[in-house]
Order: C-alpha cells, then structure tokens, then sequence
C-alpha cells in the first residue's frame, strides 16, 4: 500500500478511536475549545450570543479533532517505517 493510502487509512482509524475510545480526550478537546472561545471573546472584546459560541466552538473543536486523527495517521505510518514523515 501506498504512503498516501496508509495515511488515509490510519486517519480514519484515528478518528474512529477518538469518537469510541478515547472519550476523555474528545470531551478535553470540548473544554479547551470552549476555554479559546471565552479567551477569544475577552481578548477581542466582543459579545458573542450563545448560538455564535456553540458555533465557534464546533469549528475548534473539529480542527483540533482533525489535526488529532492526522498525528494518529502520520504516528503509525512511522511507528511501521521508521521513518520520520513531514507534510
């Protein structure tokens, strides 16, 4: 199988295990994205309507969810090359 393949693969497994087995660090990635947007809203000095925040915090959270599942994906392509990879 090709890199590119292996890391497709990989990254859909880590999403996988990060919706089923590790909850707790989904729920943290949850926390921290809603303590960036209460920083955010400080520091910007804005007032955001509840709505606004949820949505702020789903956009966050998913990049943070995501750049998770890639480093799973790029993780094991090493762990299995012993090779360093760099996007």
């Amino acid at each position: 199988m090709k890199i590119d393949e292996l890391l497709k693969v990989y990254t859909i497994e880590g999403n996988e295990k990060l919706d089923k087995q590790y909850t707790g660090t989904r729920k943290a990635i949850m926390e921290l994205a809603g303590d960036k947007v209460r920083e955010f809203i400080v520091t910007a000095d804005v007032g955001l309507d509840a709505e606004s925040r949820n949505i702020l915090v789903c956009v966050i959270s998913r990049s943070m969810m995501q750049s998770f599942s890639l480093g799973y994906g790029i993780g094991k392509i090493e762990g299995k090359t012993d090779r360093q990879i760099y996007l």
